[in-house]
C-alpha cells in the first residue's frame, strides 16, 4: 500500500508541475504579446508624429522620429518604415544619407529593386564603375531585371588599348606569350607589347605549359620561357606546325605526324592534317575525311567528318566540344564525338569557349548556343566564336564587339578582331598596326 501511495503522490506531483509550467508559458506569451502591442502603439505614435513634422517640411525632426522608431522598435512595420525613410531623405534632398541607407539596405538583401539602380547610377557618375557593377550583379541575382542587365553590360567592357608597331602577330594561347614578327625574324612579346624574347627565329609556335617550338638557323628546337633550349629536332622536319602538353606535330616529305616534345615519333602514322588540342584529343585527316583520335592515338571516331572548324588558337576542341561537319553541314561534338543535336549549319567557325559563330547560306553570320538555339540572328558579314562574354563581328566592313544581347559593346573600327583570351583581345587597326584591347573589368566577369 506504501508503494501505490507514493505512486499516486509521484503522479500529483508531475501533474501539478506540468500545470505550473503551461500557465508559465501562457504568462510569458500574454507578456510577449502586451510587450510587442506595446511596442507597436509606441513605435506608431513616433511615426504619427513624424509625419505632423512632414507635413510642415520639418525633415530632421521628422527623420529622427523614424530612426528612434525602426532602431529603437522592432515590429512587422520595421521594413516598410526603412522604405519610408528612403523616401524621405530624398524629398529632404539629404542625399548622403539617402545613398548610404540604400547602401545598407542592398548589403543587408532587404533593397527594393529600384534601389539597386539607384546606387549603381551614383557609382557610375562618380566614376566608381567596379562598386557599379558589383551592386548591378547583385541586383540581377535577386530581380532578373532586365534593365540592371543593360546598365552593367553597357559598363562591364570598358577596355584600354595598347599599339603594337609589329606588322604580324599570332593568337597566342592564354598565357600571352605572343608570337611576334618583326619583319625579319619572329619573337615573343607580352601582351603590352614588351619584348620578351628576341627576334632571332626563322618560325616560332605558341607556347603551351612553358614551352615552344622555334625555327633557328634551319633546325627544329624545343624552348623555355628563358629562350633556353631544352629539346633538338633530330629527324631533318621540314615544318612544325603546333605544340601541346605532350606532343608537337611535325611535317616531313608532305606527311604529318606526331612526335614528343623532345622529337621522338610517337606513331608511324601519317596523316594529311593533324590538329592537337589542350584536351589531348587530336583530330586527323586522311583522303579528304577527319577522325578524332585519343590521346593514346586510338580511334575515338572513324574518318567521318567532311570538315572541322578551327578556332583562332588552330585548335578544333576547347574544352570538350568541337564544330566539325558531315553531309549536311556543321554540328557540335563533344569529346566521344557524340553529335549533341541533329540541326546543321551553313558555316561555322571553331567553338572558342561560349556562343559559337555559324553562318546561314547566304553567307550571313550570327551565333547559337549549345543546343544549336540562334541567340543572335544571322546578320553579320564575319564572325568569331564567342569568349570572355563578347563576340566578334564585321559590320559595315569593319570589325568590333557585340555581347550576347546583340549590343556592339565595343565599336566596329578595326581591320580585323581576334577571339579574347583571358579579358584581352588582339585587333588589328587601319593604320596596319596591332593593339591589344585588355577588358578593365575583367575580374568582375
Amino acid at each position: 500500500m506504501a508503494r501505490k501511495s507514493n505512486i499516486v503522490k509521484k503522479t500529483k506531483g508531475t501533474i501539478n508541475l506540468l500545470v505550473i509550467a503551461m500557465l508559465a508559458v501562457s504568462w510569458l506569451c500574454a507578456f510577449v504579446t502586451l510587450t510587442a502591442d506595446q511596442e507597436a502603439k509606441e513605435q506608431a505614435a513616433l511615426i504619427q508624429t513624424a509625419k505632423t513634422y512632414l507635413e510642415d517640411k520639418l525633415y530632421i525632426r521628422a527623420v529622427n522620429n523614424y530612426k528612434t522608431a525602426i532602431n529603437d522598435y522592432s515590429t512587422e512595420k520595421n521594413q516598410e518604415l526603412e522604405t519610408e525613410l528612403v523616401s524621405i531623405y530624398l524629398e529632404a534632398g539629404m542625399m548622403d544619407e539617402y545613398y548610404d541607407l540604400i547602401a545598407a539596405r542592398i548589403e543587408d538583401g532587404k533593397a527594393a529593386e529600384n534601389e539597386y539602380k539607384v546606387l549603381a547610377d551614383l557609382y557610375i557618375e562618380n566614376g566608381r564603375d567596379t562598386k557599379a557593377i558589383n551592386v548591378l550583379k547583385s541586383g540581377i541575382e535577386l530581380f532578373d531585371s532586365e534593365e540592371m542587365i543593360q546598365m552593367k553590360e553597357q559598363i562591364i567592357y570598358a577596355n584600354k588599348a595598347r599599339t603594337i608597331n609589329l606588322p604580324e602577330l599570332k593568337q597566342p594561347a592564354d598565357n600571352w606569350l605572343v608570337p611576334a614578327y618583326d619583319g625579319n625574324k619572329w619573337g615573343y612579346v607580352a601582351g603590352d607589347g614588351s619584348a620578351l624574347l628576341d627576334f632571332i627565329y626563322e618560325e616560332a609556335t605558341r607556347f603551351c605549359d612553358g614551352y615552344a617550338v622555334v625555327k633557328l638557323d634551319g633546325v627544329y628546337t624545343l624552348i623555355d620561357k628563358n629562350g633556353y633550349w631544352n629539346a633538338v629536332d633530330k629527324n631533318g622536319l621540314d615544318l612544325v606546325t603546333d605544340i601541346s602538353s605532350s606532343a608537337i606535330v611535325g611535317v616531313k616529305d608532305g606527311k604529318y605526324q606526331i612526335y614528343s616534345r623532345t622529337f621522338k615519333l610517337l606513331s608511324e602514322e601519317a596523316f594529311d592534317y593533324v590538329y592537337m588540342n589542350d584536351n589531348g584529343l587530336y583530330v586527323v585527316q586522311k583522303a579528304g575525311k577527319w577522325a578524332i583520335l585519343s590521346a593514346s592515338l586510338k580511334p575515338v571516331t572513324d574518318y567521318i567528318y567532311t570538315d572541322v572548324a578551327v578556332n583562332s588558337r588552330g585548335k578544333v576542341f576547347t574544352g570538350n566540344y568541337a564544330m566539325v561537319k558531315d553531309e549536311k553541314g556543321y554540328f557540335l561534338v563533344n569529346k566521344e564525338g557524340t553529335e549533341l543535336y541533329q540541326a546543321r549549319f551553313a558555316e561555322a567557325k571553331g567553338y572558342e569557349g561560349g556562343l559559337y559563330a555559324v553562318a546561314n547560306e547566304n553567307g550571313m553570320w550570327g551565333f547559337a548556343n549549345g543546343k544549336a538555339e540562334m541567340i543572335v540572328d544571322y546578320q553579320y558579314g564575319d564572325a568569331q566564336s564567342f569568349s570572355c562574354n563578347l563576340g566578334a563581328v564585321e559590320y559595315g566592313g569593319k570589325w568590333g564587339y557585340i555581347n550576347r544581347y546583340n549590343d556592339m559593346v565595343i565599336e566596329p573600327e578595326y581591320v580585323q578582331a581576334y577571339p579574347f583570351i583571358e579579358g584581352a583581345a588582339i585587333v588589328e587597326t587601319d593604320m596596319g598596326s596591332y593593339q591589344v584591347l585588355t577588358l578593365k573589368y575583367f575580374e568582375l566577369f
